[in-house]
């Protein structure tokens, strides 16, 4: 049985539950479960690292053409989990993004910024901000006061903003007042990766695996001070070192669950950098995060994690709408949009309990039937 299929994946709200925690924990990481979608092949900057002009497209769908693809993966049972939308650059056709999004749980929209971001609060957009001012226009020619008017952007409350900055030869040196200038925006976080060289290039913006090092030790130290507003966990981190980087990328994770769509709707291989990626030196973060989702030792502590947030706000916004108030009863609750909350109670945190202990003792899949079985006739005794 396949419970990644479009029925049992995707609610009204499209929206993640505590059991899609629970699932993707247990029974690991699907097929295209994570990937991405090149909405454009144009852009209105021109950085220098950038792998897409490298790619050499001229065409793309049409936004009926890709209505028709994306009916036609939900028919073959296409598990829609997360999407990065991509280009180019991708506000240059939001219709494009606000046709797509309805079908993924989680949408993250890869922007430079220079585009006024939609009032979208059903996703993230991270915006690519490679350094403060001097390093930014540098690396991208942007004219001046782009990145101003970006910062302004960082300000708002009714969007989820995170920056991403790639980490070369050149702006290595302003990560901390980068951390210092931007923790004090509205931006939720700054997740760093490396630049990626390419086969064939002089590839002079490459940090060697010494310097990688030593900035990753650098950011290590920086995170006991700015803590989750350096997006990358500890776990992270350390797989980014050069003694572990290039046993992982060699032999990148994604290749197991990822997708990756060009603009004309093509499958692109090995994922959205393309054959002209050179994958031994690869410092992109997702075959890091990739290797967390395959690796169930890894991935059971991040989703805990993630449950534990989900339950967080579920709380929260119990407690701010009965503020002052006396405490409902079950079926008060129940009948209002907080009904998730007694489903929490009464079946999702004994499930993660339960499967918690369960994985503690061993993560082995052939073992866990029997552990549950055993588990199920002890408290039947009882």
């Amino acid at each position: 049985m396949n419970i990644y299929t479009k029925d049992s994946m995707i609610g009204v709200n499209n929206d993640w539950s505590l059991y899609d925690f629970y699932k993707l924990a247990v029974h690991g990481f699907p097929l295209n479960g994570i990937g991405s979608i090149d909405v454009t092949y144009r852009c209105n900057l021109n950085c220098k690292h950038c792998y897409y002009k490298k790619q050499n497209y001229h065409d793309e769908l049409s936004l009926e053409e890709w209505g028709k693809k994306f009916e036609a993966l939900k028919k073959e049972g296409f598990p829609f989990l997360i999407c990065g939308w991509l280009g180019g650059e991708p506000l240059l056709r939001p219709e494009l993004i606000e046709l797509g999004k309805r079908y993924f749980k989680s949408n993250v929209i890869f922007t430079n910024g220079t585009i006024e971001l939609p009032s979208w609060n059903d996703c993230t957009f991270s915006v690519s901000i490679h350094g403060t001012e001097p390093y930014y226009r540098e690396i991208t020619g942007a004219p001046k006061g782009t990145y101003e008017r970006i910062k302004e952007q960082a300000q708002r409350r009714d969007i989820h903003m995170v920056i991403s900055f790639c980490v070369t030869k050149v702006n290595f040196e302003c990560i901390p007042d980068m951390l210092a200038e931007w923790s004090k925006t509205n931006a939720q976080k700054i997740v760093f990766e490396f630049y990626t060289p390419f086969k064939g290039g002089n590839n002079w913006l490459w940090l060697d695996w010494d310097e990688r090092d030593r900035v990753l030790d650098l950011i290590k130290k920086l995170k006991k001070e700015y803590g989750d507003f350096i997006g990358l966990s500890y776990r992270e981190i350390e797989l980014m070192y050069s003694n572990k980087a290039r046993q992982i990328t060699s032999n990148c994770p994604f290749k197991e669950i990822g997708f990756t769509f060009d603009a004309k709707g093509n499958e692109k291989k090995p994922c959205a950098m393309g054959n002209f990626a050179d994958c031994d030196r690869c410092g992109c973060i997702l075959p890091f995060y990739s290797y967390v989702l395959t690796h169930r030792k890894v991935l059971w502590p991040e989703f805990m994690g993630g449950a534990y947030k989900r339950l967080k706000v579920l709380l929260r916004g119990f407690i701010e709408n009965h503020k002052g108030n006396e405490v409902p009863s079950k079926g008060e609750i129940e009948s209002s949009h907080f009904d998730n909350l007694s489903k929490l109670l009464d079946k999702s945190v004994d499930r993660l309990k339960m499967t918690t202990a369960i994985l503690t003792e061993n993560l082995k899949l052939k073992k866990l039937d029997k552990m549950v079985k055993q588990v199920g006739s002890r408290l039947h005794k009882k």
